[in-house]
């Protein structure tokens, strides 16, 4: 296991925590003035998916899971489950949606990502920082209205709703920050 501190812990880290994996889907950091700081995590056990919440003293020693990392691709689902293919090998992996429900808006065909394994088991799944899709359908916007940071609801090809530039249009591109589902 490698050791790392509280400092070192980023959303999507896996730990170890009393022998079970956590994946780490928020972070914050609190100090309390004469009693130090403190970081908080908000963790989803790897095996029930079960969320828990854990605080440490800030520079805690903690222990994060030693993870191999795989080129992959996704290609489809087929109800709850999500298909991708090592590019490696070739080999497919079928994940449960609840694994991966906070990522599954984002999917798209052939989309590259990262698969993490942990002991020949797959544990989570890594997307592109960015990811660009097309506007599927939105209201009218103001093509003259650049200046503001006014934003509208549009639905992209994957059918996840966002908040896209009142300039934006249907069949438009966006950038999409993955990690916190704003139009670049």
């Amino acid at each position: 296991m490698v050791k790392i501190t509280t400092s070192d812990v980023k959303k999507g880290s896996i730990l170890l925590i009393d022998w079970k994996l956590f994946k780490v889907t928020e972070t914050a950091h609190t100090h309390m003035w004469r009693w130090g700081a403190n970081d908080t995590y908000k963790v989803k056990d790897i095996v029930t998916w079960k969320s828990n919440v854990f605080t440490y003293n800030s520079g805690a020693i903690l222990e994060q899971a030693e993870i191999a990392t795989q080129n992959a691709v996704y290609l489809y689902n087929s109800g709850d489950t999500y298909s991708f293919m090592e590019n490696d090998t070739g080999e497919i992996y079928d994940i449960e949606k609840e694994k991966i429900d906070d990522i599954v808006g984002y999917l798209k065909d052939n989309l590259d990502v990262y698969l993490q394994m942990y002991q020949w088991n797959v544990i989570n799944v890594i997307l592109p920082s960015t990811i660009t899709y097309k506007i599927v359908s939105t209201v009218p916007g103001v093509k003259w209205d650049r200046a503001q940071a006014w934003t509208k609801p549009a639905t992209i090809e994957t059918w996840m709703e966002i908040q896209v530039p009142l300039y934006k249009e249907e069949w438009d591109e966006v950038v999409v920050n993955t990690l916190t589902g704003t139009v670049n």
